[in-house]
């Protein structure tokens, strides 16, 4: 994986877009 934080199985799944992707590393870094 390119990004420090692990994305859980269930939630990647639900990442549907590229957009909701990066919105979602963003606010995990937080």
């Amino acid at each position: 994986k390119e990004f420090d934080i692990q994305i859980p199985d269930d939630q990647a799944e639900n990442i549907a877009t590229v957009g909701q992707a990066i919105s979602y590393i963003e606010e995990a870094k937080k």
